[in-house]
């Protein structure tokens, strides 16, 4: 079984949001939306002891309304539905339960706290006649539940079973009456070997991972495929020998004094106390046989240290070292899922260790034989595969004075369904890799993107904010993306939007190509061919963004994407003469031709003297604010 979606209400900054889960569930999104109070509830919801929380923990003060968790699982297996029983019966595909909590000291695991209230009736009515006569009036006077024919009291329950199972958006808070405990739920009962979640926060220390405890990392690997028992056993007959033998040293030593102390003490205690006599003997030893534990040191050379001592790069390294081992060893031992759940998987790493570790995580996720489901938070574009965007959660807050997260997502078939009529859906499969592996990583961490044809325009648009202060647009959270020419604007627009973060398009209108063409001796048909690619490209395009469609726009700024009539090089030509002279210098200086070289541009746009035109200072402010 694997976590199919959760949805967590009145805990932390988290008020009440949903959220559909993957094999691997990336959160992203600015500091303190709640990418990591997600982890945290999941954590509680499955490790957290009773009554762990406190008034803290409720949504900015809401102390009047209970934190709940709702997890829906999928892929129950055999072994899974015999563990569950009734709460996962034939021909139901999932299974839920909720964790509850309030100050008032309730903390309460339930399969069924929730309810579809025209069932309730039925679920308290006492005998089956009963039942199946309030069932069937229910499908009649209700067909567009579409309920299944029950001809048996147990039918009828389980087909409520399997509805609600179906329609958890449709339930409410059962009565107090109907509502069980999950018994176990957390504590080694009916998930035990089920699901193990394993949270492995921004702050741990591998020192403590290390200890081999219950809890801990290194503890749960152990468990998992090491067998103390024997040597249990061993030691224990070990500890009785020595116990026996204990007992008859003290027996060979001190049974002839104490018996003659025994003896002297008794002739006065029974002058004062007739009948009555007391005994002093060796007491029984009590050794208990100690439980095999293990420790982890670090070698460096051929000095031991405590791994305390080791530096947070190398601590780091080894709690992700043995997150692998515990998913490898705890898929070859169990027929249960392990979640590992991990804030900050980047923290302390390298760039080629977060890849690597990447990676591995992924591949273990995707390898059904592992039965590893993975979620990170992270700021990192290596813990990030555009190319695996629908696996991506991410998450904003409104300002307002109870802020609101929001969960964006965005699924292919989303994405196709906002380029219909613009792009064909075979084109947007065979562009989404390329265009979102080399293109996006890091523009999913944006607030907000500039959408440009090609690299040059980018680096024109970067130079433009350093004029102002270094780094300016990169500090309001702006990223300039190059879609790799026209056609590449409308996918990585679809992919952003859906995925929350707000947008900004410019492209070139090309109207003078056909000078540029006749220039370079191009052949008519070649000319005119070219022009319907052009037409046909812009009109696309200014379909897509709402504008009126004609063949060579001019030079406007639109709400959604601006234009240029031809493109970026002959506007600033036209527009910014100190610019085409930065560019000059700069070429003579490095004695080569540098047109095109983003670099170049960049120090050009930079450097060039005069007002930068006032046209692409309105784009920068479009962006920005978008």
């Amino acid at each position: 079984m694997k976590i199919q979606s959760v949805r967590i209400k009145n805990f932390r900054t988290l008020k009440d949001v949903s959220i559909p889960f993957d094999s691997i569930t990336t959160f992203i999104g600015p500091n303190g939306v709640g990418k990591s109070t997600v982890l945290r509830a999941l954590d509680w919801y499955f490790n957290g002891k009773p009554c762990s929380l406190t008034e803290k923990d409720f949504s900015f003060g809401a102390i009047d309304e209970y934190i709940e968790v709702q997890v829906t699982f999928d892929d129950l297996s055999d072994k899974d539905r015999a563990a569950l029983g009734k709460y996962a019966p034939v021909g139901v595909d999932t299974f839920t339960a909720w964790r509850r909590w309030t100050p008032a000291g309730s903390d309460v695991i339930s399969a069924n706290a929730k309810s579809f209230p025209d069932f309730n009736a039925i679920k308290t009515t006492n005998g089956a006649a009963a039942k199946k006569d309030l069932y069937a009036a229910l499908r009649l006077n209700h067909p567009e539940l579409a309920l299944p024919v029950a001809t048996t009291g147990a039918a009828v329950e389980q087909a409520m079973i399997t509805w609600e199972a179906s329609h958890t958006g449709q339930l409410v808070d059962a009565p107090e009456a109907l509502q069980t405990n999950f018994f176990g739920f957390n504590s080694g009962g009916k998930m035990s070997g089920l699901f193990d979640f394993v949270l492995v926060t921004a702050d741990l220390r591998a020192s403590e991972e290390s200890m081999d405890g219950k809890a801990s990392i290194i503890g749960r690997i152990l468990e998992r495929s090491v067998d103390r028992t024997a040597a249990d056993e061993a030691i224990a007959e070990i500890v009785e020998d020595s116990r026996a033998r204990q007992q008859k040293v003290y027996d060979e030593k001190f049974k002839a004094q104490l018996d003659a102390m025994t003896t002297q003490l008794n002739a006065f205690v029974t002058s004062y106390t007739p009948g009555r006599t007391v005994t002093v003997s060796p007491a029984e030893v009590e050794l208990k046989a100690p439980r095999t534990t293990f420790q982890v040191a670090v070698l460096d050379g051929t000095t031991v240290t405590d791994v305390e001592r080791q530096g947070h790069g190398f601590q780091r390294t080894l709690l992700i070292s043995a997150l692998q081992l515990l998913a490898e060893t705890g898929a070859a031992s169990a027929e249960g899922v392990i979640c590992l759940a991990i804030e900050e998987p980047e923290l302390y790493q390298h760039p080629i260790q977060a890849q690597t570790f990447a990676k591995v995580l992924r591949s273990l996720a995707e390898d059904a034989g592992k039965r590893v489901q993975v979620t990170y938070a992270t700021h990192s574009p290596y813990f990030l595969e555009a190319r695996h965007f629908e696996q991506i959660r991410r998450l904003t807050r409104s300002s307002d004075e109870t802020p609101v997260v929001t969960v964006h997502l965005a699924t292919v078939a989303n994405v196709k369904t906002k380029l219909d009529g613009t792009i064909d859906a075979d084109q947007v499969s065979r562009q989404l890799d390329r265009l979102v592996t080399d293109r996006l990583s890091v523009a999913l961490f944006a607030t907000s993107v500039l959408l440009v044809e090609g690299d040059t325009e980018a680096a024109v648009f970067y130079g433009i904010g350093d004029r102002d202060t270094i780094g300016r647009l990169e500090s309001v959270g702006l990223s300039i993306v190059p879609a790799g020419g026209k056609g590449g604007i409308p996918l990585a627009d679809a992919i952003l939007t859906c995925l929350g973060i707000p947008t900004y398009a410019l492209f070139d209108g090309d109207s003078g190509f056909e000078a540029r063409a006749k220039l370079a001796g191009k052949k008519k048909a070649d000319i005119d061919k070219d022009q319907n690619k052009y037409s046909t490209e812009n009109r696309r395009l200014l379909k897509y963004f709402g504008e009126t469609e004609v063949d060579f726009p001019p030079e406007q700024i639109g709400e959604h994407v601006a234009t240029l009539s031809d493109h970026l090089e002959s506007y600033l030509e036209a527009e910014w003469a100190e610019w085409t002279t930065s560019c000059a210098e700069i070429e003579a200086a490095a004695g080569i031709q540098l047109k095109k070289n983003q670099y170049a541009y960049r120090a050009a746009t930079l450097e060039a003297k005069g007002t930068v035109p006032e046209m692409l200072k309105q784009i920068l402010t479009k962006a920005v604010g978008a």
